[in-house]
This record gives C-alpha cells, structure tokens and sequence, in this order.
C-alpha cells in the first residue's frame, strides 16, 4: 500500500441510534427537525436513572435502618430495674396519653389543680398535654408507651420525681437521639451534655427558673428528672436492678396487672422518710407498719364523685408481732358507727375473728421474732392476773366479741381539746357486766384505788384504773384507756379518756346524731365491705384542725392555703383485710365541690364593754358527786362555763344549737379578764384580744 494513501476504516458494528450520545458540537447527519427532540429524550432518560439511583440508595438506607431497629439484637430491659432504690411510691401506665386523658376530665382533677402546691405541677401538666394534644408524632411516639413515675425524697424537706418512658423500637434510631440536643436548644434553653457511667446524660437550663431538666436515653428507655443524682441512680440501677428484682414486687405486679388507669406500687421501707417530709419527724404507728409490709401493689381509678384506690399490701416474714397476730387473726363485722357520735372527726375500727385467738397469734409472733418482748408479756401477764386473782383470758377477753372501735370527736360543750371514745363489742352483755363488776371487786380489795360510781339519766358511769390492761393485748393505741370513765350502751361496753367525753357522748346518742345517720359516712361506708380487719374514716371538715395540730409548721401552712381543696375531698377512708401474706387494701376519698361560706361581718365594736351574757345555767355550785355537778354546770342552758379546780370561773362562752356560737371570755383564778373573744360555729372568729393579769393589753390575734 502507498505510504500518502490514506488507510480504510474496518468495517464496525452497527449500534443502535438509541445507545449514541450526540454531543452539542455533534456533526453526524441527522435530520435538522429531530435535533430538539432529541435532546430532551436523552435528558428524559438521565433524569429517569438519577431518580433510580437515589431510589435504591434510599432503599438500601431503609433496608438496613429496619434491619438495625426491627432484625438487628436489642438490649431491652424493664423499665422498673431503672428505678432507684430508694423511691417511695411507683406509679405506671401502659397507655398514659389515653388515662391522662380520662383522668384530666374527672371533676376530682379539676378541683386539685386548684390547690396551691398543685399550682406548677398542675401547668407543667398542662403544658405537656397541649403539646401531645397538638403534635400527632408526639402522640404516637408517647401514647402506647409505657410510662413510669417514681417518687424519692431528695432532701429533708423536699422530694421530687423520675420519668421513664419506654419508647421501644424507636430508641435504636440514632438520629433521634442526635436531634434532642437540637430541639432542646430551640425552647431558648442552655443544653449542655456530660457522660455518666459511658451513658451522655443532656442538660438542659433554665434561665429564668434556674432549673435544670436531666435526661439520658439508657437502652430502650428515656429518663428524666429535675435531679440530677435520680438520672445517674437509673444509670447505675441498669447493671444491678434492686426493687425490680424484688421477689415482693414482682408479686405485687401479679396480682394488679393490666388494672384501673394506672398502677401504684408503695416500697414500705422508703415510706416513713418520705411521709416525715410532711410530719416534720418519725410516726411510730407509720414506722411499725412500714416495717411489717414489703410492698404494696394497687390500681387506681377517678370517678366524678370520688377516687379510689385498690389492692394488695405483702406482709414481710419478720413483720411487727402486733401486725402480724392482726393480719392472722381474720376479720369482723363493723357495727359500732349504729352509737358513735356524729360529732366523729376520725374513727378506727379493728376486728378479728377472736380476741382470744389474736393474743395466740400475738404470742406466737412475739416468741419467733422477738424473745424479749415475749418474756415481757408473759411476765406482766402473770403478773396481773397474781396481782388481782384473776384470768386475763376468762375474765378480760372471754366477753369480747372482737370489734374494737376508736373515735375522735370535734370538741362537745364539755370542753375544748378533741374527745377520744373506745367502743368494745360484747359478746354477751350480761358476761361483760359480771366480768367487769369482777375485776372491779378485786381492784377495789387490792388497792386503795377508788371505783366511782354514779348514775347519769339511765346510765351508769364508773370509773377505774385499768393500767397495763389494754396495752398489753392490744399495744401503745389505747394508752389513753388506762383509767377510763365507761358505761355500758347496748352491746358495746364504751370507754373515754374524760367524764366530759363519755357525757357528750352519751348526750349525742340519746340525741340520735350518730355517726350512722350520717351522710357523708353513709355514702362512704357503701363502698366497701362492712368486714373489715382495719377501717379507718376521716370527716376532713371535722378532722382538719385536729390534722394541723399533727404537722410541722410549713405542712400547717400548706394546708391551711389548700383547706378548700381539702373540703372538696370531704371524707376519707381505707380498709385492710387480713389475708395472710398478701391482705387486700381499699383506699376511697369521695369528691365533693367545696364552696366556702360567707363569712359574717361582726356588727359590734370588738373593744366593746363586757356585757352579762344571756344564761339559763346553774350559777352556784351544788354539794353533788363529781360528775353529776359537773355536768349542771357546764353543759345546760346557753351559757356554757368551765371553772377551776377550787371553784372560781374559768371560761364562758356563749352556745347555740350545741355550738358555741358569739361571745367567748376566760378569766385568772383572780377573776380577771384574761381573753376576749367570740366564736362561730364552735370555731374563734374576729379579732381576739389577751390580757395581762394585771389587766394591761397584751396582744390581740385575728382569726
């Protein structure tokens, strides 16, 4: 071939025209009205792949996140091994959107948001609802979860509480977690983020509250707390779960599954601390039974007329001998509300099956747990009976039925400090008079002790000094037994603290305002079983002062601020049936709106001079036995009198309808005026003034 001849092509595949890229400055021949079209096919086809492209790259994306969230090993634990130790209360919800929502509407949380110390939980609360309300993602990420809430006292005065939701599937997800420092920054708060035991804990601030809101997601669970050491508490718990792991709070769990809108779990052993909180000290009725209980599993459910609460508290092996032998001891019918006074602030009822049978259980309990204690009481148990010859078993607790009631009353006309009254049940009446005259023929013989005796109406009121009796069998309650006043009503042989007490009461009963013919305690009593082996009702508009005497002064002034919340929530009670190892609790508060009366503006000058108060009662003393002289002169007509021990006049104040009602005075031994005041209803009212017994002004007090 000659060199400057050009060689000739071999010969190519033909492609087809649809596989060709033509570029811009493409010369090959193509039809000049196709160019355009062309064009737009190819650019068709490129955005068609770059679409497939992302597609599967979005795929492969969603394939391995459903892979990691839903195929890959999770470590889910329960929420309950991230509860601390040291909570108090627990309480969860498996669908806590869905209760809150049933529970936000009850008339009973509308009356308790209103209360002073509910004020900021009630906004908090609010402000959370709105925002679940109004955010479908929030709703679907919290609705179905469960939550869990518990409850620690932080300080000596102070607790505070730790979240836990259980988000599932969704805590695998990374760019969740990656996005709440994000979201937290946008409320305006400072975040930072600190590690804890390989775990970031979030930390957001507040700056005009200087608070700051702790929270950490631990596995499948989001935490969080206003304190700090309760977040670190459920990082540390995860490796070494305490109360989950609790063989008596997985029984407790059992037995209230699935119930009411949501459960509450009472850890006894954290109670005591956390109720001292609002006591301001330790309560040895409160610290026993926490030390005979383990924990306590209930459900709880809102009405619009009450809220209530039911369920199950476990009793410890090593339990206090007086819990024990009661809780072994069965149950008995309540009957003694057919003759306690209406007047009734607070009212305890303990029965069992046998008196004779709990002292077996007492004395069995007290020989396993505690020799010491066992020795004691046979020893004063023996003691007594050598003492005054007589069988503490045939003679005390053979009458015995096995109801025992006890009940505080707002003060009567007799007097101004609450009334304590002991109601105890016969078998057979006639078996307790003969009984009772027995022990009072040898206390008489063996003692210089006097038995009084005397005739009020139809009854007969005695006295007689009975130390050591009723604490033995039945332990610290009845201290204030010991040297009764007693009379005999029906079947019930009935004991009180004062002659004053028994009088008022009597009074009451002959005019038929018994606590039965009620109303609040009718519609109570209702609600529960009328066998009980505790029962404990509280009239709170009866009970209320009688309450503020028993705390310390911030928990007054709490309360005092909340009283008509309080009164929205006008009677309380709780009954405890003996079962065992598991007895069964009911608490019920009925509901009730309270509006509070208006008060009556004073149409006297309160610096008026003392005037002779209207008076139908006895104004010299009679030569009569002690009781009988001194119910003539305290108790008739509408001037009600105490005086002291050698005659002169202590105090009158003005009574109507069996109150005292208008001008109240208290005067020295010397006759001076000592206080001026007026009551309303039983209760001061106005501006009181106090004087020296000089006669200078002292101080004056508004109530």
């Amino acid at each position: 071939m000659d060199e400057n001849q050009t060689p000739i092509p071999e010969e190519q595949p033909v492609q087809p025209i649809e596989d060709v890229s033509l570029s811009a400055g493409d010369t090959a021949s193509t039809p000049p009205g196709k160019d355009s079209e062309e064009k737009k096919k190819n650019y068709s086809r490129f955005i068609r792949r770059g679409i497939l492209g992302i597609a599967i790259l979005v795929l492969l994306y969603l394939s391995y996140s459903i892979a990691h969230v839903f195929i890959s090993p999770d470590r889910h634990i329960q929420q309950i091994y991230l509860v601390p130790e040291d909570a108090a209360f627990i309480i969860r919800s498996s669908e806590p959107v869905k209760d809150w929502r049933a529970f936000s509407e009850s008339a009973p949380w509308q009356t308790l948001k209103q209360a002073q110390s509910f004020d900021e939980v009630a906004q908090n609360v609010g402000t959370l609802d709105s925002l679940i309300r109004s955010n479908q993602t929030l709703l679907s990420l919290v609705g179905k979860r469960d939550l869990l809430i518990s409850l620690h006292k932080i300080s000596s005065k102070d607790w505070d509480a730790l979240i836990l939701v259980d988000l599932q599937k969704v805590s695998k997800l990374e760019t969740l977690k990656e996005q709440m420092e994000t979201v937290l920054k946008m409320t305006g708060s400072q975040v930072t983020q600190r590690i804890h035991n390989t775990i970031p804990i979030l930390e957001m601030r507040d700056e005009q509250t200087r608070e700051t809101l702790y929270m950490a997601f631990i596995d499948n669970h989001l935490a969080a707390s206003y304190t700090s050491r309760l977040v670190e508490g459920a990082i540390d718990e995860r490796n070494n779960p305490r109360i989950g792991r609790a063989p008596a709070f997985i029984e407790a769990e059992k037995l209230v599954s699935d119930k009411g809108l949501c459960r509450l779990y009472v850890n006894y052993a954290h109670v005591p601390q956390f109720l001292a909180i609002y006591l301001g000290g330790s309560n040895e009725y409160i610290d026993m039974f926490s030390r005979s209980m383990d924990f306590a599993g209930l459900w709880f459910d809102s009405k619009q007329d009450r809220m209530e609460v039911k369920g199950y508290t476990l009793c410890k092996e090593e339990a206090d001998p007086y819990v024990t032998a009661l809780l072994q001891s069965g149950k008995h019918r309540m009957k003694a509300h057919e003759i306690l006074s209406a007047r009734t602030a607070f009212y305890t009822n303990i029965g069992f099956s046998n008196p004779a049978t709990f002292v077996k259980e007492l004395e069995k309990a007290l020989a396993i747990h505690d020799e010491v204690a066992y020795n004691d009481f046979k020893s004063t148990q023996k003691k007594l009976e050598g003492y005054f010859g007589i069988s503490l078993e045939k003679n005390f607790l053979s009458w015995m039925s096995g109801e025992f009631a006890l009940s505080q009353s707002e003060p009567g006309l007799l007097g101004q400090e609450p009334e304590r009254i002991l109601a105890i049940r016969a078998g057979n009446i006639r078996d307790a008079r003969k009984n009772m005259e027995l022990l009072e023929k040898r206390i008489k013989n063996r003692t210089p002790i006097k038995v009084k005796k005397v005739e009020y109406k139809k009854y007969e009121i005695n006295y007689l000094e009975m130390k050591g009796f009723f604490r033995l069998f039945f332990g610290k309650l009845f201290d204030s037994f010991e040297k009764p006043y007693y009379t005999y009503l029906g079947d019930y042989v009935i004991f009180s603290n004062t002659p004053s007490a028994l009088l008022s009461f009597l009074e009451d009963y002959e005019q038929k305002n018994l606590l039965k013919n009620d109303p609040g305690f009718r519609k109570s009593f209702k609600q529960i079983d009328n066998s009980s082996t505790l029962f404990v009702y509280a009239d709170m508009h009866k009970f209320f002062p009688q309450l503020q005497q028993m705390m310390d002064a911030s928990t007054r002034a709490d309360l005092q601020a909340n009283r008509d919340v309080l009164y929205s929530f006008p009677y309380w009670s709780m009954q405890i049936t003996g079962e065992k190892e598991a007895a069964s609790l009911h608490y019920l508060m009925e509901h009730q709106p309270y509006t509070p009366e208006l008060e009556v503006t004073a149409t006297t000058d309160p610096d008026e001079e003392d005037e002779t108060m209207k008076e139908d009662a006895a104004t010299e003393k009679e030569l009569m036995n002690e009781l009988k002289r001194f119910y003539v002169e305290k108790f008739e007509g509408n001037v009600l009198r105490d005086f002291y021990e050698e005659g002169a006049l202590k105090s009158e104040s003005e009574v109507k309808n069996g109150k005292r009602n208008g001008r109240h005075r208290e005067y020295y031994e010397s006759g001076k005026l000592k206080v001026r005041g007026k009551y309303s209803n039983n209760r001061p009212k106005g501006t009181w003034k106090y004087y020296t017994e000089e006669g200078k002004f002292e101080r004056k007090e508004k109530f």
